[in-house]
């Protein structure tokens, strides 16, 4: 039995017969992000080609370099597409309405994959999750793109000493920024928000709190290309770094792509001069990208679908940013105005902040309802004012996610999400002998 890390997100459970029972999170071909986030190392056509008779696909959570629908479309219909069940289930709804064979798997449930791999699906009130899976001599702790908080991974890890004691505990945990964190401007210079060195100090906490054997860096391989995205590239934390911050009293580091025996822990890994990669084709397809946004314009219809979207918070909006939230595009300024609920052409005098954001994008998450995106894309630049506070942009991009949710469309929506939150925040792990069987479900 072998785990093996690929693309991005993804991890290949194999059994003993070195068949692929598990996959996660198929980012496998292809860009997300409007052709800004492009993988470091891509699936060969062979193993895709392997991947697509896996028994079962779990997608952790909707963000596109988790859940890339172009993937599971070239994984086909043979997986069972397995899901985290929160609040709005939109994942397995969607997938279903493909042809898509999927199940949404109860919080904290144990279910049966194969006869000694078991797995365990942790929802967070982000609408992420985590997923443990337990095998004969190991516990696999996915923890992707989440952040639990510590008093959580000390039940976690509670919880496998005393019911899973001498097993091996590999743990996966992105490692590299994914957020707006470096993307505030103030008079054209760079603000720094988060070094490098707290991402490293955060894994060295995680494993030391879980008691982990094993390490592998996760869900942070990626090269940005667009020509307004690539600054990026200076700000990622890449594993050598992480391996000169690598502090962690037992755990060992493995590299990225890594392949480790989960019955004799041998591992080997892919080095990065044999990475399968072809940044002149990746290039030519930002230029056609970038050549087909330049003729894209956010029309006046736009606007109004885009102050209907402010509008939904705008008892929130008008408190912190009462002076209006500027927008600029590679075609025209304009500022939502909180208090009256109306857009204005140009940057009004004073303005909370301002978004610089590519047309075509913003059109998109407008029309598609996903505007918390333009908070990854690498392209999205945040403009501080004088007194800008870039907390309070944190708060302004979790209020309009929450509204792409659909977590705050409505009251029942919200008393629905505010329950499942405080429901699953405590972690209460239930014994494995009452799985739920998969197998024959």
């Amino acid at each position: 039995m072998t785990i093996e890390t690929i693309g991005h997100a993804s991890l290949v459970i194999r059994n003993d017969q070195k068949k692929p029972v598990l996959l996660t999170d198929p980012w496998l071909l292809g860009s997300v992000y409007w052709r800004s986030w492009w993988l470091q190392n891509y699936p060969t056509a062979a193993q895709i080609e392997e991947l697509s008779g896996v028994k079962y696909c779990y997608v952790t959570h909707e963000h596109p370099d988790h859940y890339h629908t172009a993937s599971i479309r070239k994984l086909g219909k043979n997986p069972t597409y397995i899901s985290p069940l929160l609040p709005q289930d939109n994942i397995s709804t969607f997938l279903a309405s493909q042809g898509n064979k999927t199940k949404s798997l109860k919080p904290f449930n144990w279910y049966k994959i194969e006869e000694n791999i078991s797995i365990l699906s942790i929802p967070l009130l982000n609408d992420d999750s985590c997923l443990v899976i337990d095998t004969p001599k190991t516990v696999i702790i996915n923890l992707n793109d989440a952040k639990p908080a510590k008093s959580q991974l000390h039940r976690l890890q509670e919880f496998i000493s005393k019911n899973m004691p001498g097993k091996k505990i590999v743990v996966l945990s992105s490692y590299s920024p994914a957020s707006i964190v470096n993307s505030f401007r103030k008079n054209s210079e760079y603000v720094s928000i988060k070094d490098k060195s707290k991402y490293i100090d955060y894994l060295n906490g995680i494993v030391d709190v879980l008691n982990a054997d094993y390490f592998i860096p996760f869900a942070s391989q990626v090269i940005f290309y667009r020509p307004d995205s690539a600054w990026a590239n200076e700000y990622k934390v890449s594993y050598e770094d992480i391996n000169k911050g690598w502090k962690a009293k037992k755990t060992k580091l493995l590299p990225p792509y890594s392949k480790l025996d989960l019955n004799s822990f041998e591992h080997s890994f892919i080095k990065p001069e044999n990475y399968n990669h072809d940044p002149e084709w990746i290039k030519g397809k930002v230029d056609k990208h970038m050549e087909m946004e330049a003729n894209v314009n956010v029309t006046d219809a736009d606007l109004k679908n885009i102050a209907k979207k402010m509008r939904s918070q705008r008892l929130f909006l008008s408190l912190l940013f009462p002076k209006g939230i500027g927008f600029i595009t590679n075609t025209r300024e304009f500022t939502f105005k909180p208090l009256s609920g109306k857009i204005t052409e140009g940057l009004t005098k004073n303005h909370g902040f301002a978004i610089r954001v590519p047309d075509q994008a913003l059109k998109d998450v407008i029309e598609f309802g996903h505007f918390g995106d333009l908070g990854i894309t690498m392209f999205t630049i945040l403009i501080l004012n004088r007194s800008s506070n870039p907390k309070l942009i944190y708060v302004f991009f979790i209020l309009l996610t929450l509204h792409d949710y659909k977590h705050t469309m409505s009251l029942g929506n919200f008393f629905k999400w505010t329950k499942s939150s405080a429901k699953n925040y405590k972690w209460r792990l239930p014994e494995i002998e009452r799985e739920v069987n998969l197998i024959s479900a």
